[in-house]
């Protein structure tokens, strides 16, 4: 996947994607108390808002419209349990959100019952939201557009793991160094001599830190994964992975 991860790799804030579980989606819907509610919403909007309003747009909405709808999806999901109602039979969590938000998008009565926009929610500036929406690939279907927007989430949260592990073990420079290899098929960076003074290490030595980033990565990808599965063995994994990297090929 070295296309699509190359691009993530250059463009991503990776500190601003935190876990997204399948437990804390059971959380929301079997009682837990408002604030840790809250909480767990905050990291369901960080990584599927903008999914969810590339949908809305390519569904017809404008850009005020499609915010609106996936703010007022989100405080719904806290406000009303949405969760609680949720299809054990649909393992992922991004199948059940899609669902859910494809039957909200029509359920018109609904949203107009909604006097107050986005509850609880974390609010995503819209601008910013239009201008990802603009410069992205224009997809004719609306379900192609939210798998291309979670495909790139899972990237972006995959490489925010990563950044935490190695800033938090005193290595944030070697990472920040050596990202852009993540996205390169090479078994080592092009400019590596260069890189290998800045970073004061030997060419085996930074050949040896490329492997085990990459490592390190093929690895957060699956946690990244696990975590928005009911049931995640590692078979579903693997399907996840191959679905992933088949939206990645299309794009």
């Amino acid at each position: 996947m070295p296309g699509p991860v190359a691009a993530v790799c250059r463009r991503v804030d990776s500190t601003a994607f935190p876990l997204t579980r399948w437990s804390v989606v059971a959380a929301l819907g079997t009682g837990a108390d408002r604030s840790s509610a809250e909480r767990a919403l905050g990291e369901l909007c960080r990584s599927y808002w903008y999914p969810l309003y590339a949908f809305a747009r390519r569904s017809g909405l404008g850009p005020p419209d499609a915010e609106d709808a996936t703010q007022s999806f989100f405080a719904a999901v806290l406000e009303e349990r949405l969760f609680a109602a949720a299809d054990p039979s649909i393992g992922r969590l991004r199948s059940f959100l899609l669902k859910a938000f494809s039957r909200d998008l029509a359920d018109t009565r609904r949203r107009e019952r909604r006097q107050r926009r986005g509850g609880g929610t974390e609010h995503i500036p819209l601008e910013a939201a239009e201008e990802r929406f603009l410069g992205g690939p224009a997809s004719a279907e609306p379900a192609l557009e939210f798998e291309a927007a979670w495909a790139t989430a899972v990237l972006e949260g995959a490489l925010g793991r990563v950044a935490e592990d190695y800033r938090a073990t005193g290595r944030g420079e070697l990472f920040e160094a050596l990202r852009p290899a993540l996205g390169s098929g090479q078994q080592e960076p092009a400019d590596s001599a260069q890189l290998a003074v800045q970073l004061g290490l030997q060419p085996p030595a930074l050949r040896q830190a490329v492997t085990r980033l990459r490592q390190r990565f093929r690895a957060a990808l699956r946690e990244q994964i696990a975590d928005t599965l009911r049931e995640p063995s590692e078979e579903a994994i693997d399907d996840e992975l191959r679905a992933l990297q088949a939206v990645l090929r299309r794009g």
